[in-house]
This record gives C-alpha cells, structure tokens and sequence, in this order.
C-alpha cells in the first residue's frame, strides 16, 4: 500500500450479526498490530457501501476491507469506480467474509477463519483481478450499469437469488440455497433467449439457466463453472439446456462438485463478452442481488482491482 490509510466498510446484518462482531474484533486486531490510520463505517440501506468505499477513495484511502457476503463486496467494489474509470488503481480491497454464499472468498482461496483472514490483509502485495460489466434495464425501464465480482445468472439461478434474499439463511447457505435450488428445478420452465458471444451470431437458445462466471464458487458452495479464473480476461459461460425433472435432480447434486459439466445437458463457452435478448421478460441476479431485466449486455474488464487474495 502507498499509504496506511484504512477504510472498513461493515454490513452489520450480514451472517445474522456476525459481520458486526467481526469487525470489533478486527479493529481490536489493526491496534495491535500496527499503526495503521483507520475508519469504520456500518451500512444502513442498499447501496451506502457504494457511497462510502467511494468518498474514502476520494479522501485518500489506500485499502478498503468490506465486510459481509458477496452483495457487500459487490457494492464496495462499485464504489472503486465513477463512470467506469477507477477512482485510484492502486487502492487494495480486502474482504473479511462473513455472508451466506461466500462464494468470492471462496474463489479467492482464501482463509475460512476469520484470524487467519486478517492476517492476509497485512500481508504484502495484492493480485490484480478482473470484474464483469453489465449493462441492463432496472425495474423502472431505465438504462443502468454495475460491476460484478463473481458471477451473474438468469433463469433458476437468478430466482433462487431472489427467494433466498427474501428469507432468513439460519441454517446457513449451502442449505438455503440447496433447498430452494432444488425446489424450482422441479418447476422452472425454459426460457427462449438469443445469445451473442463476443462478435459471433446470435443464437436462439432455450436454458433453464445461464451463468456468466469470471470465478469458481457461489450460492452456498455450488461450483457452477469450475474452471473460471479471475485473472484470465475471459467469462466461463455455463449453458444449462432443458432436460427432464429426474435428470435436472440428478445433475444438481453434481454441482457441488463441478462435475455437472461432464453432462451433456450443460455447454461451456468462454468469451469477454456477450449479449442477452429475449421476447419475455428476464432478470438477472449479480453476486446475489437482483438487478433488472434484458436486454443485457455483459463484458470482462481484465486486471480492474487489486485485491488482498490466496491466489497468486
């Protein structure tokens, strides 16, 4: 880091109050370990990690530690950024995970105890990393833009963000998650959607799912593309083709593992951008949050964001 200047920007709900605990104890940790310069500040409403990460950026941060789950790295990694450009390049995002996915930190490689995750802020160096930009309709019909760190999806995995959003996660995400997965691949009817990957013609295509990954890990452990890397410019793009209620229980088990991508009712494609339209309506979840509705169109930003990370 340039300087010793630090921001935290905590979600106090996240992981039922963990994420407020934690960040207690990591103050505690900065005091006693250097002489770092340091704020804290707890989100209230949707979007004030955004305002926050981006006003400390401005006044001189040289680290932002976001703490919570995947929606709250989400919106601390927006605010890196004005109209596209960042704010300063060499300001370091660590993440302290305390969510109900978890899937970035899990694609991060890094650490599951929160000790051991503090320690790799302090240490040196960060890797640069890409982000995925999207381009969509909000709710309200206007045009909007926001990056992503982990993946984006419509179809199932786009309403099994919206269900698990609205209910308590207790019992944790892998169960959250697996629970309502399972449910709505019983019922979750295809959706018919054109598809353009980078400069290529559209295709006419009818998914129960599509999933844009630029990492590994989400939704409580699912391993929806296995073999995406957050520094190769490049989406891995998992196509999940119409099949049979019994097969669609059968591959779900599978993905927990990755080996779901073996089967012939999944396609792999990997480009830096794409295109999404369709005749019905269409929404698209980003790291867990809902965004809006097509048209969409999605592209990899390479080596974005320098993050405090287990992978080289």
């Amino acid at each position: 880091m340039e300087t010793n200047n630090i921001h935290i920007v905590v979600n106090p709900t996240a992981g039922s109050g963990k994420a407020k605990r934690v960040a207690h104890h990591l103050l505690q940790k900065i005091k006693s370990i250097s002489d770092y310069d340091f704020n804290l500040t707890f989100t209230i409403d949707k979007n004030d990690a955004l305002f926050i990460t981006r006003k400390a950026i401005s006044d001189g941060a040289s680290m932002i530690i976001a703490v919570g789950g995947d929606g709250t790295v989400n919106e601390v990694v927006n605010g890196f950024f004005i109209d596209g450009k960042p704010l300063n390049p060499s300001c370091e995002l660590g993440i302290i995970n305390c969510g109900t996915g978890g899937g970035y930190a899990k694609t991060l490689n890094n650490p599951d105890s929160t000790e051991e995750q503090i320690e790799l802020l302090f240490k040196p160096g960060s890797t640069a990393l890409d982000l995925g930009n999207i381009t969509y309709q909000d709710y309200s019909g206007k045009t909007g833009s926001r990056l992503f760190v982990n993946e984006c999806q419509i179809g199932i995995g786009s309403d099994v963000a919206s269900r698990v959003g609205k209910k308590s996660k207790i019992f944790g995400g892998t169960i959250a998650f697996g629970i309502t997965a399972t449910v709505l691949a019983m019922f979750m009817k295809p959706l018919k959607v054109k598809i353009g990957f980078d400069n290529e013609a559209f295709q006419e295509l009818s998914l129960i799912g599509l999933v844009i990954g630029n990492g590994t890990e989400c939704a409580g452990g699912m391993k929806l593309t296995p073999d995406a890397k957050l520094n190769d410019g490049l989406f891995d793009v998992l196509s999940i083709h119409e099949m049979t209620i019994v097969q669609r229980l059968l591959n779900l088990s599978k993905v927990y593992s990755g080996t779901h991508i073996l089967s012939p009712h999944f396609s792999i494609n990997r480009c830096k951008k794409l295109m999404i339209r369709s005749d019905q309506a269409v929404s698209l979840e980003a790291d867990g949050e809902m965004l809006g509705n097509s048209p969409f169109d999605i592209e990899i930003i390479p080596a974005a964001i320098r993050v405090k990370a287990g992978i080289n």
